[in-house]
């Protein structure tokens, strides 16, 4: 949906608000800045969920080199049409758990923002998923995992959990945008 008044532009899945930019596609979601500033650093990242490519659009207009993953080949699309990202992010059609499985890719960063609805997917959940991230790191690699939920909330107790099941010690920051909260779940890779 694009404003008339002002030419941002955003993307609802439902009643869910996934992307707001403005009209030269800069986000403006206070999730999405924040888990650009826990990503800080990072020349090469992993963003596992797609939906408008603002965070991956922000972190490749700093020079960082991007793979995006997304189980719906629509998102990369739509991400470049109407959102803005850039030719240089590498897209990837690809389930989140089976790419973290097959790929033999390293990168300095991951960031973790699939959902199913609200929800973090069931799949994303299971006992090996840490270990896949924290395989898919570089030493030193950070972690970022966005929750849409507080951060006591049992979704994020599950994410923290998956996270020091493969040996990180995640740390939980809130992140309040408009009415809505998110919290995002870091943690870092032993150099």
């Amino acid at each position: 949906m694009q404003s008339r008044s002002d030419g941002s532009r955003r993307y609802f899945d439902g009643t869910i608000l996934y992307t707001h930019v403005d009209s030269e596609g800069r986000n403006l979601l206070d999730y999405v800045s924040a888990m650009e500033r826990a990503l800080e650093g990072a020349r090469s990242v992993l963003v596992l969920g797609t939906a408008g490519g603002s965070l991956a659009s922000q972190l490749s207009r700093r020079g960082v080199r991007v793979t995006t993953v997304d189980n719906v080949a629509a998102s990369f699309d739509l991400a470049r049409r109407w959102f803005g990202m850039p030719a240089e992010v590498q897209c990837v059609h690809a389930d989140a758990r089976a790419f973290l499985n097959e790929t033999p890719d390293r990168w300095d960063a991951i960031a973790v923002d699939v959902f199913d609805g609200v929800d973090v997917p069931r799949a994303m959940l299971g006992p090996e998923v840490g270990a896949l991230l924290a395989k898919a790191l570089n030493p030193g690699g950070r972690l970022v995992w966005n929750v849409a939920d507080d951060a006591w909330s049992l979704p994020v107790f599950r994410v923290v959990k998956v996270l020091r099941a493969a040996g990180l010690a995640p740390k939980r920051r809130a992140v309040l945008d408009e009415t809505a909260g998110n919290t995002l779940v870091i943690a870092t890779v032993k150099g």
